[in-house]
């Protein structure tokens, strides 16, 4: 690009961003970003990560601005550089922009997928050891508190907020249906209702959460079965298209300069 646009264009972008000393731009800018797409489902996903506060999902737009922000600034450093042409500068700018949304979100899908499988993979181990506790004489609430506080993972996590909104008040059966809708799990969405049933009958606990232990592992089972049987069929695909092949033109390799031999 020519210096003789490129160095004003520069100073007076410059210029304009140091003339919005109350941050009226930017401001604008982040107020107008809460509204792109969905903000319910944004702040589903958000809570399966366990970052349900209105700050969560703030920081999470601010994150996208800043990833769009550097690009685009890369975009047009590179512009004013001359190193690209201004009609694909002008189309780069809503491109990049899409793009870093699409990327940003689908990456927070996968996590929150990710979290899931861990938090179900965890779930058995949880199930038995709270099996064990309310066997030996605990209440479920003093049993989840003692888990919450010896067990690692992220439903450990998850029952430490339960066992702080029971000290606070609420009641464990309505705190437990809370997770159970916040993680949006099949296996602990049974087990809450097996156990508030379990708790309103009267019935035994301890029978209810061995049930409950083995229905998890079995499921457990089945996942990891499901998983293995889509491994076997991805490990196929380099087996089919590329060793098999080779091996083919391996074996057919001297047949063929035979006949080329003779045909010359």
């Amino acid at each position: 690009m020519n210096p003789e646009f490129s160095i004003p264009a520069a100073f007076a972008l410059l210029a304009f961003f140091i003339a919005d000393t109350q941050n009226q731009l930017i401001g604008h800018i982040f107020s107008r970003s809460l509204v792109i797409g969905n903000r319910a489902s944004l702040e589903q996903r958000l809570s399966k990560l366990g970052r349900g506060e209105r700050e969560d999902f703030e920081n999470f737009r601010i994150s996208q601005l800043t990833f769009i922000g550097v690009a685009l600034l890369l975009s047009t450093t590179a512009f004013l550089a001359g190193l690209t042409h201004w009609i694909i500068y002008i189309l780069s700018l809503p491109l990049i922009s899409i793009c870093i949304l699409v990327i940003t979100e689908k990456r927070l899908s996968h996590r929150c997928e990710k979290r899931l499988r861990e938090i179900e993979g965890e779930f058995p181990a949880v199930v038995e050891m709270l099996t064990l506790a309310v066997g030996a004489g605990e209440s479920p609430a003093a049993a989840l508190k003692r888990i919450s506080l010896r067990a690692n993972g992220h439903l450990a996590r998850e029952f430490k907020k339960v066992i702080i909104e029971v000290e606070e008040g609420r009641s464990l059966t309505s705190s437990l249906d809370d997770l159970s809708r916040r993680l949006s799990s099949d296996a602990i969405r049974r087990f809450v209702d097996t156990l508030a049933i379990s708790i309103a009958r009267g019935s035994s606990l301890v029978e209810t959460l061995s049930h409950s232990a083995n229905e998890s592992r079995n499921l457990e089972r089945v996942r990891l079965l499901t998983a293995a049987g889509k491994s076997e069929i991805s490990m196929m695909i380099p087996v089919v298209f590329l060793i098999l092949p080779i091996s083919i033109l391996f074996a057919l390799y001297p047949s063929l300069a035979n006949l080329d031999l003779f045909a010359g």
